[in-house]
């Protein structure tokens, strides 16, 4: 009798530590996507604040023909893009149905790849090819050796040409203050948060290409953002019928008479 005793008190207290483990596993699941959403948050206002600057008026053209993207809010401590410095990134990535994402990645170190004096940054890298965007994934590195950079911002014009809209790997579109001479862009040093994905997205794989290229995740969380990217779309969309319209001699000027006013004929 007694054995059976124990062997019960032994199941009860194995059945509540199972229990207590679930709990936890659960609520760590919750914060983690908690955290996530902060994340996004702070990715869609970058976003936002950049598509309204008036010295960014070509980057609805750009989002278009992107096919992935990197969304840095604001990070400071000497850090620039190719070397975060401390803090989180979002990347987004263009499939067949439209945008999917966004996952997660993270560097906690400052200084790799720096050859420049940098205070802040805060921006979106553009991705014009596919094949970057899993570069990142798969290697920690914001762009591949051979990749042609431009940056679209008032203060830096490198690598700026009149063509740099069709030429152009990888584009950068942000806030950089305290920048100098002699960039490094060699180096990688980011990491994938498979967890915060998974958690995010509610799934159990959270390896990002999975949810960017076969998944094609976009979490209720991450409307905002990509209605400013679907906007971004239809914008460049519209300025190029406009163009072609205009090209084609296709606008029709107001008759004589129109809007109802006699000629006294």
């Amino acid at each position: 009798m007694l054995m059976k005793r124990r062997i019960s008190l032994f199941a009860l207290v194995a059945t509540l530590c199972f229990l207590m483990i679930g709990c936890s596993s659960r609520n760590n699941t919750t914060q983690q996507a908690s955290n996530g959403q902060v994340i996004v948050d702070a990715a869609t206002d970058t976003l936002r604040e950049n598509l309204e600057k008036e010295q960014n008026k070509s980057m609805a053209s750009l989002i278009a023909q992107a096919k992935g993207m990197m969304i840095i809010p604001y990070i400071g401590n000497v850090s620039f893009f190719f070397s975060l410095g401390g803090g989180n990134a979002v990347v987004m990535a263009r499939g067949e149905e439209g945008w999917t994402g966004p996952v997660f990645l993270s560097k906690g170190t400052a200084g790799l790849g720096i050859q420049a004096g940098v205070t802040r940054t805060s921006g979106v890298v553009l991705y014009m090819d596919a094949e970057d965007v899993k570069y990142v994934l798969e290697t920690g590195a914001v762009l591949q050796g051979q990749a042609a950079i431009t940056f679209l911002d008032k203060d830096y014009e490198g690598n700026r040409s009149p063509e740099f809209v069709e030429t152009g790997d990888v584009v950068f579109i942000g806030d950089v203050s305290g920048l100098f001479a002699g960039i490094g862009v060699a180096g990688g040093g980011l990491s994938n948060r498979n967890e915060l994905n998974a958690a995010y997205h509610g799934v159990e794989d959270g390896n990002p290409e999975s949810i960017l290229f076969k998944s094609a995740s976009v979490p209720q969380g991450a409307s905002a953002l990509l209605d400013l990217l679907n906007g971004a779309d239809a914008e460049a969309s519209k300025a190029s019928d406009d163009k072609e319209n205009k090209k084609g001699g296709t606008d029709v000027p107001p008759s004589k008479g129109s809007l109802g006013v006699s000629d006294g004929t």
